[in-house]
């Protein structure tokens, strides 16, 4: 009978001990659970974020080719206007010009008017 109560206490204390083994894989269990949904929920969280900074970077990308479109276009217009800015500038030089040897043309044939206007009252 005492080996009897002896291999009783011996399972006794081997059927706790798996229960006090159990008890605390099933702690570890649930915590790896836990864990698992919080790193789902963080995966989730991640993915969604990438999504959204994948849409910013899809207008930045459209801003930044409208911009630079605009750019070229400003670009090539400030080229011309300063094309045209130095014809017009060639032109008015010319002009100028012009209006020089027009203005002494005229000064000339005043002048030669007015001699010809003291020479006819002198007679």
């Amino acid at each position: 009978m005492e080996k009897f109560k002896e291999k009783l206490a011996s399972l006794r204390a081997a059927s706790d001990e798996a229960n006090a083994r159990a008890d605390e894989l099933e702690a570890k269990c649930k915590q790896l659970e836990a864990e698992h949904t919080s790193k789902d929920h963080e995966i989730l969280s991640l993915q969604i974020r990438v999504k959204n900074l994948e849409e910013q970077a899809e207008k930045v990308e459209s801003n930044l080719t409208k911009t630079t479109q605009s750019f070229n276009d400003a670009d090539l217009k400030a080229e011309e206007n300063e094309r045209k800015n130095v014809k017009l500038e060639q032109d008015l030089a010319d002009k100028e010009k012009q209006y020089e040897e027009l203005l002494e043309k005229f000064n000339a044939a005043k002048n030669e008017l007015d001699e010809l206007s003291r020479q006819f009252e002198d007679l």
